[in-house]
C-alpha cells in the first residue's frame, strides 16, 4: 500500500461503491430473477423522511404473502438526501421464502427528487437474499441520489396497522448488496467527545507538557467502510474489508497534551484493508472455519487487552486521542486453526504509529476454552511475542511471553469468577530494557437475585519501574470500563502501566435494558519510588493518589449510545512532591457513538 496514499485507496473503494449501486436497478432487471420474474409478495408503503446530508426516514408497510397480510415497520436512515418529504409507493418482493426473512436490516439504493411532487424508485437488498423494488412517490421538498440504511420489522399476520409515527428506531443498519456472487456491506461509525476539567494536573507542573492548561477541548472521528464477502462454496468464504479513518482534536489541548501548542489538529488515514479466506465446512470432521488465513491491515486483540488491543496510535499529530479510533495493525499476516475450544494461530505485525517507528513483530498464540465441565466456564492462554524490529531502543529486541487465565469455577456459584494474568518482558539487546513483569487478579462476585443486578470486584495489578525494569504495555487498549487505562482522569492522561501498583474496587449496576452505571475506585502507588513525573527526576513517596470514577452508560438503540462521566483525582504524598500540586482534579465528559 505504500505506493497509494490512503485518501487515493478510499477514493477508489467509494468510486466501486457508486458503481456498484449505479448498477444494482439494471442488474435487477436483467438478472434471471429481476423485476420480471414473479413476485413473491407485494408490498404497500407509507411514510416520511427528513434529511440534511444525513437523516432519517419512517413510516409503515401492509405486505401480501402467500394470501396472508402481515403489518410492517420501517425504520431508516439517510444519506445524501437534503430536505424533507411525504413518501407512498408500491412493490414486489423477490426470494421470500418465508415471512421471517423479510425483518431486518436492507442497502437500498434510492434515486428521484421532490419539489412539490416527484417519482423514484427503491431498490433494497437484505443478507437472507430478499430483494425489494418499490416504485414510490414523493410529495414535498427532497433530493437525493445514494444509499439508504433500511430496517423492517413484520408483525403478526393479520394484525393492526404497524405505527407509522416518528420515534427513535431501535435498531438500524445496512444490509448486504449482491452484486453477482459478491455481497458488499457498506458501514458507517461516528464518534464525538467533549471534556472539561477544573485544577488540571493538580495545578502542578509536568514534565511532558501543560497539563494543567487542558480544561477543555473536543475530539470527533469517523470511519467509513466497506465489507465484501464472496462465498467459495465447499470451499470457504474468502472475506475482505476497507475503511477510512478522520480523526480530530479541537478547542484546546487534550487531557494528556498529546497536541502541544496547537490547538486544532486531525489527521485523514487508511484504517483496514485486508483479505481473509475461512475454511467453511472444508474439513466437516474438524469443524466449521478450522482454517482461518488473512493479510493486510486488520484488528489484532487478545484477551482483555493488557498487550494486544489498539493497534494504531491516535494523538500527537492526529488527534482524538481519548476516542482512539484507530484498532488496525499494519502488515498483518495471520493463520488461524480453530478445533472445538482450541485456537492456535501465528501472526505477523506492524504497529500503526505517527511518526512511525516502524515496530514490527511475530507472535504465537494458544487458547484452551471449555464450558460446563468441571468449572462452568474455564479460558486460559499463553502467547509469546518477539520485536524482531523498532525504531524504539526499549522495544527494538524485546520479547515476551503471556499467561492468561479466566474461570467462573464452580458451577453451584455462577456469579462467582475471576481474570488473572501475568507478563515477563525481556531485552538483552537494548540498554534501556533488561527485564520487566506485570500482573494482576480480579474476583468477581455478581448479587443476581437483587434488583439491578450488581457486580462487585476487585483488582490488584503491579507493574515494574525503575531503571531498567520498565514494564511496557505496548499496545494496550480499553475493551471495558476499568480496564488499561487505569482511571477516567490518571490513567487517560498522565499515568502508564509501568512502575505502577494499583488498587481497584468496582461496582456494576444494570437498572435496565438501557442503563448502566459504573462506580469505581482507584488507589495508585509507585512500584519504584524513582519518577520522572516532575520537571526534575527525584524519589518521591511511594503514594500517589485516589481517583473514583462515576460512568453512565445509555444504550438508547443498537446504533446510538451515550456515555456521561465524572472523575475526581486527588493527589497524595506522591504526586504532591513530584509535580508541586496539591489541588483536587475534576473532570466531566460526554461522549456519543452512532454505529451503522
Amino acid at each position: 500500500m505504500r505506493g497509494s496514499s490512503p485518501r487515493s485507496v478510499l477514493c477508489a473503494a467509494a468510486a466501486a461503491i457508486c458503481l456498484v449501486a449505479a448498477s444494482a436497478p439494471a442488474a435487477e432487471r436483467s438478472a434471471p430473477d429481476g423485476e420480471h420474474a414473479a413476485a413473491d409478495a407485494t408490498i404497500t408503503f407509507r411514510g416520511r423522511s427528513a434529511s440534511v446530508g444525513i437523516g432519517f426516514l419512517w413510516g409503515a408497510s401492509t405486505v401480501e404473502f402467500q394470501g396472508r397480510t402481515y403489518p410492517v415497520r420501517v425504520d431508516g436512515f439517510v444519506l445524501g438526501g437534503l430536505g424533507t418529504s411525504s413518501l407512498e409507493g408500491t412493490g414486489r418482493i423477490f426470494g421470500l421464502a418465508k415471512i421471517e426473512d423479510l425483518s431486518g436490516d436492507y442497502t437500498a439504493l434510492a434515486s428521484g427528487a421532490a419539489f412539490g411532487q416527484g417519482t423514484g424508485t427503491i431498490v433494497m437488498r437484505n443478507d437472507k437474499g430478499v430483494r425489494i423494488v418499490i416504485d414510490a412517490k414523493a410529495a414535498g421538498f427532497g433530493v437525493g441520489i445514494g444509499p439508504r440504511g433500511i430496517t423492517l420489522s413484520v408483525g403478526e399476520m393479520g394484525g393492526p396497522p404497524a405505527d407509522a409515527s416518528a420515534r427513535l428506531p431501535k435498531t438500524l443498519g445496512f444490509g448486504e448488496v449482491k452484486t453477482g456472487p459478491l455481497f458488499l456491506r457498506p458501514t458507517l461509525n461516528l464518534q464525538m467527545y467533549a471534556a472539561a476539567s477544573h485544577n488540571a494536573g493538580f495545578n502542578g507542573r509536568w514534565s511532558f507538557g501543560p497539563v494543567e492548561k487542558a480544561d477543555s477541548w473536543l475530539e470527533h472521528s469517523n470511519e467509513v467502510g466497506l465489507n465484501a464477502r464472496y462465498p467459495l462454496g465447499d470451499y470457504g468464504t474468502l472475506q475482505g474489508r476497507v475503511s477510512g479513518v478522520y480523526s480530530l482534536t479541537t478547542s484546546g489541548p487534550d487531557g494528556p497534551v498529546t497536541n502541544g501548542s496547537k490547538d486544532t489538529v486531525s489527521k485523514y488515514t487508511l484504517e483496514s484493508a485486508y483479505l481473509a479466506w475461512k475454511s467453511g465446512d472444508l474439513f466437516p470432521k474438524l469443524g466449521s472455519d478450522f482454517i482461518e488465513i488473512s493479510a493486510g491491515n486488520q484488528n489484532y486483540q487478545v484477551f482483555d487487552g493488557l498487550l494486544f488491543w489498539d493497534g494504531g496510535q491516535d494523538s500527537t499529530h492526529r488527534g482524538a486521542n481519548w476516542l482512539s479510533p484507530r484498532k488496525a495493525f499494519r502488515e498483518t499476516g495471520i493463520v488461524r486453526l480453530n478445533y472445538k475450544g482450541l485456537t492456535v494461530e501465528g501472526v505477523h505485525l506492524k504497529y500503526n504509529d505517527d511518526p512511525d517507528t516502524n515496530t514490527r513483530l511475530g507472535a504465537g498464540r494458544v487458547d484452551y476454552t471449555i464450558d460446563d465441565l468441571i468449572m462452568k466456564h474455564l479460558r486460559v492462554g499463553v502467547m509469546y511475542f518477539d520485536i524482531y524490529h523498532s525504531d524504539t531502543p526499549s522495544r527494538d529486541g524485546m520479547d515476551g511471553i503471556q499467561v492468561y487465565h479466566e474461570a467462573t469455577p464452580l458451577p453451584a456459584l455462577p456469579d462467582l469468577s475471576y481474570k488473572t494474568s501475568f507478563v515477563h518482558e525481556n531485552n538483552s539487546k537494548s540498554s534501556g530494557l533488561s527485564e520487566a513483569n506485570g500482573w494482576y487478579v480480579t474476583p468477581a462476585y455478581q448479587l443476581s437475585p437483587l434488583p439491578w443486578k450488581p457486580q462487585l470486584s476487585y483488582r490488584y495489578a503491579s507493574f515494574s519501574g525503575g531503571g531498567t525494569r520498565g514494564f511496557d504495555s505496548l499496545f494496550t487498549g480499553l475493551p471495558e470500563w476499568g480496564s488499561w487505562f487505569q482511571g477516567e482522569l490518571l490513567g487517560e492522561y498522565v499515568l502508564s502501566n509501568s512502575n505502577l501498583n494499583s488498587h481497584q474496587v468496582r461496582l456494576q449496576l444494570k437498572p435496565n435494558e438501557i442503563l448502566a452505571i459504573n462506580l469505581i475506585y482507584y488507589k495508585f502507588l509507585l512500584n519504584n519510588r524513582n519518577q520522572d513525573f516532575g520537571l526534575t527526576p527525584s524519589r518521591v513517596d511511594r503514594s500517589l493518589a485516589d481517583e473514583v470514577n462515576l460512568i453512565f452508560d445509555v444504550a438508547l438503540t443498537n446504533w446510538w449510545s451515550v456515555t456521561a462521566a465524572c472523575s475526581m483525582a486527588n493527589p497524595n504524598k506522591g504526586f504532591r512532591e513530584a509535580v508541586n500540586g496539591s489541588s483536587t482534579w475534576i473532570n466531566g465528559y460526554l461522549f456519543m457513538s452512532f454505529t451503522f
